[in-house]
Order: structure tokens, then sequence, then C-alpha cells
């Protein structure tokens, strides 16, 4: 086995790696997002008996980090972004008391790719004798750089990962799941798919949404750049955070750069002449990945939502040839009404040190996996 621990995002990263990898380790959106995560961000590459892969990482050091790396704000904290059910948020309160500060559980290794998405990058895909050894090297780094645990956020349970991480002591900790659509060939096709009670309440959005004037269409990336800034920041608001301007910028326009307008698609809801939502996805291979959204809450856009992230980009993606519209993790229960399958997506962790251990043992009992909405 050979090992190569380099700071920050490796510029030899794809040509390591390869280019037949899901949209999250491939180069363009590795490159969009060298920014994100932490202050210090990890790349692992590994080889091993022939094939090589990877794994991205952060060193997470503050504890102001965002709950959706920092493993204390995940599972005790009062969730902003998730939707636990409420009795397993309630019982946190209690959990707060008996277990060591969040200072004490840093600084911890988390292992992603911004995206929420966590896998070892390889062409084609890692044998298990790959992914074993980008795990042992990722959990010989955090060993020996006094690193209070190692996470694996968003492990879908459809990979090899699983099995690997469970093999080497991890514990999983159930988060929510990831939706994925797949399409026919014709939008026709795609309502038929539906169930019938789907199928009625699709019918009932499209013709409420005509009746209020909203449509939707595809349009251009720098023709709705403030409209799309301003419902970027109102959703982040909307999730109890503040919003970045510049960030939210920097995030959406490095996407932009790295992608090529060629592969972004963008969809924008218009009430009038006023745009009340949007959805952006990027274009990978044969799929299309939802990468941001936004929507204004208001009682003339009820379920303007599901007409820019489903009804008219559907339309599109299937005329384009595309076979799957990755809609990402969390509203799970909406996206399984029109059509999504669902899969797993799990927390794995691993404590270094026993005060770290016990903590994690606690919070964990009372984890269940976020609720539809």
């Amino acid at each position: 086995m050979a090992v190569q621990v380099l700071n920050g995002v490796a510029p030899q990263w794809s040509d390591h790696v390869g280019d037949n990898v899901p949209v999250h380790a491939g180069e363009p959106w590795i490159n969009a997002t060298s920014h994100r995560l932490t202050r210090r961000r990890l790349t692992f590459l590994v080889t091993e008996n022939g094939q090589n892969g990877g794994l991205q990482a952060a060193v997470v050091d503050d504890p102001a980090a965002d709950e959706m790396i920092n493993l204390y704000r995940m599972l005790l904290a009062e969730p902003k972004v998730w939707k636990f059910p409420a009795a397993s948020v309630e019982a946190r309160g209690d959990l707060r008391a008996r277990v060591a500060p969040i200072e004490d559980w840093l600084p911890h290794l988390a292992v992603l790719y911004p995206g929420f998405d966590s896998f070892v990058a390889a062409s084609g895909g890692p044998t298990p004798a790959l992914a074993g050894a980008a795990v042992d090297a990722v959990t010989t780094w955090a060993a020996e750089h006094a690193m209070k645990a190692v996470s694996f956020h968003y492990v879908r349970t459809d990979t090899a990962l699983p099995q690997v991480l469970a093999e080497r002591g991890f514990r999983a900790i159930p988060l929510t799941f990831r939706s994925k659509l797949t399409l026919g060939g014709s939008l026709e096709d795609y309502f038929a798919s539906l169930s019938r009670n789907a199928r009625s309440q699709v019918t009932r959005e499209r013709r409420r949404l005509a009746e209020a004037g909203i449509r939707t269409k595809r349009c251009s990336f720098d023709d709705m750049w403030p409209e799309m800034l301003a419902l970027r920041c109102h959703l982040v608001e909307r999730y109890g955070q503040k919003a970045d301007e510049d960030l939210e910028t920097t995030n959406m326009r490095q996407l932009l750069t790295c992608f090529g307008e060629d592969r972004i698609r963008l969809y924008c809801s218009f009430l009038d002449d006023r745009v009340v939502g949007f959805t952006l996805f990027v274009v990978w291979h044969d799929s299309w990945y939802l990468a941001y959204t936004g929507t204004y809450v208001a009682p003339e856009t009820r379920s303007v939502y599901f007409d820019h992230v489903f009804y008219s980009p559907v339309a599109d993606a299937i005329a384009e040839g595309a076979r799957i519209v990755d809609m990402g993790i969390g509203a799970w229960e909406g996206k399984r009404r029109r059509g999504c399958d669902l899969t797993p997506v799990d927390l794995w962790v691993r404590a270094l040190d026993p005060v770290t251990e016990r903590a994690i043992g606690l919070a964990a009992s009372v984890m269940r996996r976020e609720v539809g909405w």
C-alpha cells in the first residue's frame, strides 16, 4: 500500500482517482469547493494492488464549525438544519449535562466531500482492498495527529464503505436519506410511474400553480444572479443561520466557473415578473445533480418548489438523455412522493479516546433518522 497525505486539495487529485467517479469526486466539483469545509483540508491518495483511489477530509478544530460537519453539534446541539424527531432532540438537553463540553471533542477529522457525500473515489469504483487501505490511512493519520475521533459523514448504505468501516470498529449513526430519480423515456413515463395518489397530487399542484400565474423556465445564470443570491440568503436565514452574501457568491460563482455554462442547468419560477424560486443543477456524465435551490415561502407560491426542482427540469433532463437526477439529502418524503428512490445515509464514527467514546455512545443512543418533510 502506498499513501500520500497532502494539505489542501491536491492538484493531482483527478489524475490519481480518474474521471469515472461520482460528481462530488469529479475535478470540476473538487475545484469549485476547494475553499469549503474548514481551514484545514486534507487529501488522501492511496494505491493498493495497482488501483488508485482517494478521500477528502477536514480537520474540525473550531467549536463554531457548522453542524453539518461538527460531531458535537450534529449529535447534541439544538439542530438548525436537521429535522430529527422531536423526542430525539428533546433528549439532548439531559445528555449535554452528562458529557464532555464541545471543546473536548476537538479536534476531530471529518471525512467527506462538500455536497454531503462520503466514499472512496476510484475510477470505476474501489475494490474492497482499496477501500480498506484508504480507511486505514485516514485512521492512522488521525491517531498520529491526536484527533479525538474520525467521522465519515453522509455514507450511503448502497456502497462498499459501510462494511469496511464496520470491520474497523466504526459505529453507524442514522442521519437521513438520499433521493435519486431514475428517468424513463418521456415525461409521460415519469408521471405514469407515480402512484395514483401521487399523480393526483401532482396534477392538483400543477393546476394550482398555473392558476396562480406561476411559470418556470430555464434561465441564464448571469441574467438571474441577483435573484438567485437573494433567494439563497433567504433560505440560509430560514434555517436559523446568518447569511453571508460574499460566501454564497463565491460558492455559486465557483460552480459556474469550474463546470462551465454548458454543464449548468438553472430553472427559475416566476410570479408575474418576480422570481420566487430557483434550482441550479450541474450535469455530470449521465446524471443531473441538484446543487442549489431556494424558494420564498408565501401562500401564493405554495408547492412552487416542486415545479423548479421536479416538473420543469425532469422534462428537459429526459430530453437530453439523462438517466438520473440526484436530488441530494433531506426533504425526503416530498421527493419520495414524486418518484424518488431513497437510500439511507449514515454517519460513521470512531472515537480515538475514552472520553469521546463515552460521549458519542450516549449521543448515539438517542439519535433517530431525520423525519420526512
